[in-house]
């Protein structure tokens, strides 16, 4: 495989990703370790924490002969209980370890930001005593900002901000990378009225759609779910009083949405209970069976759906392209309830109809986790109010927001941003045609 050379500064920056690694560990863990990524020990060391953290019979096993342990985990579960004066974290492998009140100053200046780098992802070093499992060490590891490289990146660069964004990621700024990638980067910025802008997205399988939502995780503490969810996984859970993803995380992305269904009673509360959520940021459920409620803040986040084509192939050419009548036809249809208010809440409805192989443009290389976000934020600041829309209601406020962020990324139009909001512009038609490769076959030997 040949290096990929972009032949600008962003070069500088990028990490080699081709590495030999274990797949048990996702890829994104390493990125946001860049020294892994060229030190075989530290990947060794790194594979051996985050199974610790989150792989059960691993852990356990070695508890039984280890009086010390490390790991590394993104937390599924926080429980603070200021009766008895005790904060603990519960791990995605099965174990609850006490955080002693001493590492509280070492977790951020603000309750805030404490509760946040909690629920984040964290490098900890514990012990057992007696029958309980306690921190000696805790290191946040909570994404940190490169504003300064990010800067120098694109003051100096050759590159859009769009392209730089792709870049990032490990892609080659193709115009298919382009058509895939725009619907989905609206939804790491908010609108200048500070509301996140929802996405749903459609398209062939092997699109990247999964690996995405895991570089999200690690990028901007997201949480990836491919299946229906439950209100005790996304709000709260009713017997152990544990939050939810929507209060542990900073956007969500649903996956498989074409196979949800609101045929139970749990899952229209569910349903029901995500379009509040992603119009007023009320999370709310019933109160558990040890007294918990939900907190009562605003937590508007980013959600995601994405889901394969589908149904839409059948409309697709047989009546005028609008991807937003489509949704609400379809999924109606299937879910047999009314999807227009979802579709109301949804900044973008995208449907991709090309195939587009997203191996055929990886380049093996990334910019730093840090330095994503620094591009990021500098664009967000960026993002001005704006009222240019011709549309109407929910569907001006959409499209005023969508051309506040995506004419800081690529160019665009009001009407271009209008009609991507509509439903009536076809991403796809503005990739170049397919060459149609000409086989020739040799005359047969007689």
């Amino acid at each position: 495989m040949t290096e990929q050379k972009f032949n600008d500064i962003v070069d500088k920056y990028l990490l080699d990703i081709n590495i030999p690694r274990d797949s048990n560990v996702p890829l994104e863990v390493f990125i946001a370790f860049p020294k892994a990524l060229t030190d075989e020990n530290m990947r060794n060391m790194i594979r051996k924490w985050w199974l610790y953290g989150n792989d059960k019979q691993v852990v356990s096993l070695d508890l039984m002969f280890n009086e010390e342990i490390t790991a590394i985990f993104r937390p599924i579960g926080l429980h603070i209980d200021w009766q008895n004066f005790t904060i603990s974290t519960v791990t995605p492998s099965g174990l609850r370890i006490i955080i002693p009140n001493a590492f509280l100053n070492n977790l951020g200046n603000t309750t805030e930001e404490r509760v946040a780098n909690l629920n984040d992802y964290l490098f900890v070093r514990f012990s057992r005593d007696d029958k309980l499992l306690v921190a000696e060490e805790v290191v946040p590891l909570r994404g940190k900002v490169s504003l300064d490289v990010a800067k120098e990146i694109m003051q100096n660069t050759r590159f859009s901000t769009l392209e730089l964004l792709l870049i990032g990621l490990g892609y080659r700024p193709e115009p298919e990378i382009k058509r895939l990638y725009i619907p989905r980067l609206l939804a790491w910025f908010k609108g200048f009225d500070g509301k996140p802008l929802h996405i749903c997205q459609f398209t062939l399988p092997n699109s990247g759609k999964t690996s995405f939502g895991l570089r999200n995780e690690t990028l901007f503490n997201w949480r990836y779910i491919p299946e229906p969810p439950t209100l005790a996984r996304l709000i709260l859970d009713a017997r152990s009083g544990v939050l939810g993803e929507v209060f542990l995380r900073d956007g969500i992305v649903f996956d498989e949405f074409d196979k949800w269904s609101v045929d139970t009673q749990d899952r229209r509360a569910t349903f029901d209970s995500i379009l509040t959520g992603m119009e007023q940021g009320k999370w709310e459920r019933g109160v558990s069976a040890m007294g918990t409620r939900t907190p009562d803040v605003p937590r508007l986040i980013p959600i995601v759906f994405f889901g394969n084509l589908g149904d839409f192939d059948k409309l697709y050419g047989a009546t005028q392209y609008n991807s937003r009548a489509f949704f609400n036809a379809i999924y109606t249809a299937r879910l047999g309830h009314d999807v227009r208010a979802l579709s109301e809440r949804l900044a973008i409805i995208d449907a991709c109809f090309r195939k587009i192989e997203i191996m055929d443009y990886l380049t093996y290389k990334v910019l730093p986790d840090g330095v994503i976000r620094g591009i990021v934020q500098l664009i967000q600041q960026e993002v001005k109010p704006c009222d240019i829309s011709e549309l109407s209601g929910r569907f001006k406020r959409h499209a005023n927001n969508v051309y506040a962020v995506l004419s800081k990324l690529t160019n665009i139009t009001p009407e271009i941003a209008d009609k991507m909001v509509a439903g009536s512009y076809e991403l796809d038609k503005t990739l170049p045609k397919k060459e149609i490769k000409r086989i020739e076959f040799l005359p047969e030997r007689r």
